[in-house]
Formats: C-alpha cells, structure tokens, sequence
C-alpha cells in the first residue's frame, strides 16, 4: 500500500468467516494497484478474524465494537487516504478490472461524482443467471426523483469521490435497521446537485445470502420507513416528492407488519402476531390474509407453514 493511494476500499465485515477470504482475494487481483484495502471489523463472534489474519500485511484492519454496517463504513471512511473511496461488502467480490473500469468512468467527465457497475448475481435460486440490473433497473439520467420513487436503482459497490462527503456527510447512524443506509446517501449527494454515472458491464459478483441482515426484511423495511420519513422532515423535498413519499409509505408499514408478523408466527408467538396481520390487512384487504388471522386460533400450525413458505 502507498502513503497517499487514490482508491480506499472500505470493506465492513461481520461474521463473514465464509466469504472474506474470497472477498479479500477478489480486490489483490485487481488489475489496478494504486489502492488501499480497509477492512473493519464489526465485532464478529466467529472466526472472521482469523480469516483476515493472513492479509493484515496488506490491508489497514480496524477492529471495534459492533456498531452495525453504518457506524463501521463511517470507521473506514474516517480512516481513509484516498481521493476516491470504493465500498464492497464482504461477502461480494469484484472482477479484475472493477477498479480500473471505475476509475475510467469517473476520470472520464469532471462532472461525475460517483458510479456503479453491473453486477452478476449469484446464490440464489430465484435470481440464478441474472444480472442486477435486470432485476432493478437502471436509466440516465441518475436523479434524486427517480432513486427516491424506486425508477432508479443504485448498486451497492459504488466508487465515489471523497471530497463530496466533507459536503453531504457521512453514513447516518440514527437509521434503524439495515439495508437502506447506502440509499440514504445516494440521495444526499445527489440533493446536492452531484452526478452519478453506471456501466451496464457487469464487475461484481453479488452473493445472495438468506442469513445476510441486508436480506432480512423487517431489517430492511425498517430502514427503508426511515430513510423515507427522514425526507418527509427534509426541507429539499418538493411538495410533489412529500406528496409520493406519503402515498408510499402505509404500503411500507403494511409490508412492516406482515413480515413482523410472519417472524412472530415462525417463533410460535401467534398471540403477538394476531394484531399485526391485522394491522397489514387493514391495507391489503386482503381475504386471504383475514382467514390467515383467524386460523391463527384454529389451525396456528398451518399458519406457521405458510410464514416458512
């Protein structure tokens, strides 16, 4: 590593004994070399530590306490000597060329700030041969109008000037559950007037995984009904933007409640669970939802079946 890189690569890693290696492998076969690997460590209970220990010769290691993925993305960054930063999740691993193709797209126009890849996914039987943005897609231009209603989507491994995080900040730790830190910041920036930039070339491989916190929905929904309500209190927001965010937001709740519900029901707490499948039919109207609830008095077993599903 040099004394001043130009790419920091901010890699928070919990309980990923798994995956870290490869991870880790996947960024010292990048065709470019002018970067710094930080990985932090988020108070992992297995043996990820151990996983890392044969590459601490080549990365910046930051162990803490866990804080969750926002508070040791913010650990990376604050540690970080680049003049871009690049985020890769641990599980995930970049092709050989994701830094040089990143920095090309980025070098290539002053007026980009940040950009994104394609990604391939793999580990999921649903998404199996699919490439990222066929499942969220993507357009030009990249606003904060379309992000913000989900007619844009941007990719997690996103490599980005750092001079703009002095502007918009940082990741927001007051967000509760994860999964939607990174749109909350997609979103600052591009509030601030900055350009994002993708390639449709694919240069991740995305894993699917069933037990990532990224992919529990109580977790994500939770996150994703704060970024939302954050910007309801935003005085940035548009009367139209405030207009879909509350339009939005009780299909969230719904969705909220229905998976709280489904949690409740798989750990045999169906007298907790009643009052929240109610709540999420009140939305849905749903007759199928309605026999769910009562069943849960008759039948509480077939209930659990269907939250397994």
């Amino acid at each position: 590593m040099t004394i001043n890189p130009a790419v920091s690569v901010i890699i928070p890693a919990y309980n990923v004994a798994s995956y870290i290696a490869d991870t880790l492998e996947s960024v010292f076969a990048q065709t470019y070399r002018d970067f710094e690997a930080i990985v932090i460590n988020d108070g992992s209970t297995d043996n990820t530590e151990s996983k890392i220990n044969p590459f601490r010769s080549r990365i910046v290691y930051l162990p803490k306490q866990n804080g969750g993925v926002h508070s040791a993305r913010n650990a990376g960054l604050k540690a970080a000597r680049g003049r871009y930063i690049a985020f890769l999740d641990s599980d995930d691993m970049w092709l050989p060329h994701y830094l040089e193709s990143m920095l090309e797209l980025i070098e290539s126009d002053s007026g980009i700030s940040a950009a994104y890849p394609n990604a391939y996914y793999f580990g999921s039987s649903c998404f199996a041969g699919k490439l990222h943005q066929e499942v969220f897609p993507v357009s030009e231009p990249v606003t904060f109008e379309r992000v913000l209603k989900r007619e844009c989507f941007i990719f997690c491994s996103v490599m980005l000037r750092r001079d703009i995080l002095a502007e918009v900040g940082l990741f927001d730790e007051e967000l509760r559950g994860q999964g939607a830190e990174d749109l909350d910041l997609w979103l600052r920036i591009l509030a601030c007037g900055y350009r994002f930039a993708f390639t449709p070339e694919p240069l991740v491989r995305y894993r699917w995984r069933h037990d990532s916190l990224s992919h529990n929905s109580v977790e994500i929904l939770r996150s994703v009904i704060d970024v939302y309500e954050k910007w309801l209190a935003d005085e940035r927001t548009t009367t139209g933007q405030l207009q879909w965010i509350e339009s939005y937001l009780p299909g969230l709740y719904a969705q909220l409640r229905l998976a709280q519900s489904k949690e409740l029901i798989i750990a045999g707490n169906y007298q907790d669970a009643a009052p929240l499948l109610e709540q999420a039919n009140e939305h849905y109207r749903s007759t199928k939802l309605k026999l769910l609830r009562s069943a849960l008095h008759l039948a509480p077993g077939l209930v659990r079946r269907w939250a397994l599903k």
